[in-house]
């Protein structure tokens, strides 16, 4: 995939699996999630109805993709700024890291075809232990 921001860009419907085993429970995540343009950048907003162990109720994350470097590699920021991890899936798939002390974040990112990809989440540490699964497919 020769360019990630257009590839990103528009409305996708999330399925997400959550296993938390530090707490003994799993959930799963509906909803969307939108890339929209903001000049080099592309906004990333999710929202969805989370329903995790006991708990049901919305759910929502904010990204910015940041293209600085061109369309194929973004660095993905938390909503304050701060870097979370660089993206590139021009080979159609990507491993990625996050250290958040006290734990560490494993990311793997896979590309399924033009309107399909999916992330996977393993968190270790002292204070979690889960596994994220996100499938993504193109809306409209």
């Amino acid at each position: 995939m020769r360019d990630l921001k257009a590839f990103l860009r528009g409305s996708w419907r999330i399925e997400r699996t959550i296993i938390d085993r530090r707490r003994s429970i799993c959930g799963n995540m509906s909803g969307q999630a939108d890339f929209t343009p903001a000049g080099a950048s592309l906004n990333y907003q999710e929202t969805g109805l989370l329903k995790l162990g006991p708990h049901s109720g919305p759910a929502s994350q904010h990204y910015v993709y940041d293209f600085a470097d061109g369309p194929q590699r973004a660095l993905v920021r938390f909503r304050d700024g701060r870097p979370f991890h660089h993206l590139d899936l021009s080979s159609g798939e990507a491993a990625v890291a996050h250290a958040c002390a006290p734990d560490s974040y494993e990311g793997r990112f896979t590309v399924h075809g033009p309107g399909h990809w999916r992330s996977l989440w393993t968190i270790n540490g002292p204070a979690k232990d889960q596994q994220i699964v996100t499938l993504y497919t193109r809306l409209g």
